[in-house]
């Protein structure tokens, strides 16, 4: 039993920003230009927050400071 659609084509694949179908061995869509970096792969958001970056390592307080010389 096969549940693919009627409609879908085997030597075929749909591109994920515009719908053109294209062949099967295509690495950018035909009509918007969209590179898949492989077959099914589904595009990025725009404006995506990345990955937060990890804090560095808290810096040792420094050392404390020589006490003055006494006044005669």
């Amino acid at each position: 039993m096969c549940f693919r659609p009627a409609a879908v084509s085997a030597d075929k694949i749909a591109c994920p920003m515009c719908g053109h179908e294209n062949p099967i061995t295509a690495t950018t869509c035909e009509e918007c230009g969209f590179a898949a970096g492989a077959p099914g792969a589904a595009p990025k958001a725009p404006g995506a927050p990345g990955a937060p970056k990890a804090p560095g390592a808290p810096k040792a307080p420094g050392a404390p400071k020589a006490p003055g010389a006494p006044r005669p």
